[in-house]
């Protein structure tokens, strides 16, 4: 794989300094972060690598599409054995492999939003499935840092709102719903963040620092817990049964 994970920038070991990669399905980057989860670059694209537009430019990026690295000069990619241009989603030369690598000796691939060419040679799939998946933390700050890192939303930025929903649980016999009680008998309310992210975006954090007791104790949602949720307009609170629609989210940001 040639999928990108930090670059440090700066002469030597004392002054370099890393930023991190955060990367689409396919391996591509679409921001760049420092530390302490602040975007220092940020960028979108058009299908054959392009930018589209340049968000954040704190830092320069020269990575694109796995195994290319932008030619500030010709606008090309350089591509292990070739160079790409990306205004034109072919490579300037035939495939060095010959009709190993296709009929098409000029072509980068036959899907450029499911398949990549990390060497300029042959594509391949860039990533056949999609899974999301939990993510575990030391402290209730670095989860909710990530959340809103994943969620595209500013470290700076403030909630547009914060409000207060009674947690639920699933009802007796598997039916229904029903709230969660604290041991003297009232119900437990859990916080929910409103924000809008760099795309403008209404996203909800759904803080469960209580955890779901119905579930078995080696299951992420009896901890305590973020989920990121799409904003319900009807309820002017999250849906709690969809999960953000980014791929950079995950299911549940767990804490200790």
């Amino acid at each position: 794989t040639f999928r990108p994970l930090v670059m440090l920038d700066g002469e030597g070991p004392l002054k370099a300094a890393p930023f991190y990669y955060q990367l689409d399905h396919l391996g591509t980057p679409q921001e760049l972060t420092d530390y302490s989860g602040e975007i220092m670059w940020s960028a979108k694209y058009r299908a054959y690598g392009n930018l589209a537009a340049l968000d954040v430019s704190e830092i320069d990026n020269p990575l694109r599409f796995q195994g290319q690295y932008f030619d500030a000069e010709t606008g090309l990619h350089y591509n292990r054995h070739r160079y790409y241009n990306p205004g034109t989603g072919r490579f300037l030369t035939p495939d060095p492999i010959k009709l190993a690598g296709g009929l098409n000796n000029y072509q980068y691939v036959p899907n450029p939003t499911g398949w990549v060419d990390p060497l300029g040679l042959s594509g391949c799939p860039g990533q056949t499935k999609f899974t999301r998946k939990d993510k575990f933390y030391g402290s209730r700050r670095a989860a909710f840092q990530d959340a809103k890192r994943d969620a595209r939303i500013p470290m700076s930025a403030e909630p547009m709102e914060v409000n207060h929903v009674a947690l639920t649980k699933i009802g007796e016999h598997g039916v229904g719903k029903q709230n969660v009680l604290d041991a003297d008998g009232n119900i437990v309310y859990t916080r929910e963040y409103h924000y809008k992210n760099i795309d403008n975006e209404r996203v909800v954090i759904q803080e469960h620092s209580y955890g779901h007791e119905d579930f078995p104790s080696d299951h992420a949602s009896h901890k305590p817990h973020f989920n990121v949720r799409e904003y319900d307009p009807e309820t002017g609170n999250a849906d709690r049964n969809r999960t953000f629609h980014l791929k950079s989210v995950s299911i549940h940001y767990v804490f200790e």
